[in-house]
Order: structure tokens, then sequence, then C-alpha cells
């Protein structure tokens, strides 16, 4: 298990993002994409690991939910899901995985939704930097962040 994914990890929010980024090749810091797809995709990654989410076909599902009613940037973010990047990957999805992520979705979007309404405060969207040298046990404490497991 990754260590961003432990709820009690003890890394920071930074080395939280260096392994997440270690472990896909295909997650890289500088893709060649339009500014406003950089910028959605830096707050993404960020939010999978404030969320401890994997990038696995289920996680993303929870992460959406956790990004649309966790964070401060809201149902704003529906935008960002239909650039010609995030497209791009939606059609490299197989039918076959998409339709049983549908069915273990049932259960995660009800929990998902308790939890985020449940937070203390939102999470911070874009601006998130003054937290990246802060544990992620201590932010996830801070917010009232439970994740889903």
């Amino acid at each position: 298990m990754l260590e961003f994914k432990r709820p009690d990890t003890t890394i920071t929010l930074a080395e939280g993002l260096r392994e997440y980024y270690a472990s896909r090749d295909d997650l890289a810091t500088g893709r060649g994409i339009s500014d406003v797809a950089r910028e959605f995709f830096r707050c993404h990654d960020a939010a999978h690991v404030v969320f401890g989410c994997s990038t696995e076909l289920p996680d993303e599902g929870v992460v959406k939910m956790w990004s649309f009613f966790g964070t401060t940037a809201g149902l704003s973010l529906l935008a960002a899901y239909r650039l010609p990047e995030s497209q791009e990957i939606y059609e490299t999805l197989r039918w076959g995985l998409v339709v049983s992520t549908a069915a273990r979705m049932l259960r995660l979007i009800p929990v998902t939704l308790w939890r985020c309404f449940r937070m203390a405060k939102r999470w911070p969207w874009s601006q998130f930097e003054r937290y990246l040298d802060v544990p992620l046990a201590e932010i996830r404490s801070e917010y009232g962040i439970q994740l889903v497991s």
C-alpha cells in the first residue's frame, strides 16, 4: 500500500505527492498540456494524496466526489473534467472496467458523500502550498477527512 493512502501517515503532503507521481510512470508534473489543464491536474493530484486515493478507476471516482463536495472548488470542476486532456484519459478506459467500477461505486458514493459533509471545512483546491510541509495525518485531522477505503 502506498504510504499516502494510510490514514495515520506521518509523511508530508510534498512527500505524498512525490510518492504519488513515482507510483505511475504516466503521471508527470511537466505534462505537455494547456495551462488550464496543467493547473487542474496539479490540484487534482494534490486531492488524490490528501484524500488517500490511488489512480485506480474506483479511486478516481472517489476523488471526483471528494473534489466536488469536499474542496473549495465544488461543482465548478465540472468544466475541468470536460477539458480535451481529461477526455483523452476517458477514451483509454475499457467498457468492462467502467461497468465493474460503476457497480462498486454504488457503495462508495454514499460513503464518500457522507464523509464529505462531515468534514470540518473544505480542502483548499488550488491554494494548498502552505500545507506542503505538513504531515498528511495533521491535514486530515484539521479538515476532518476520513479516508474511504
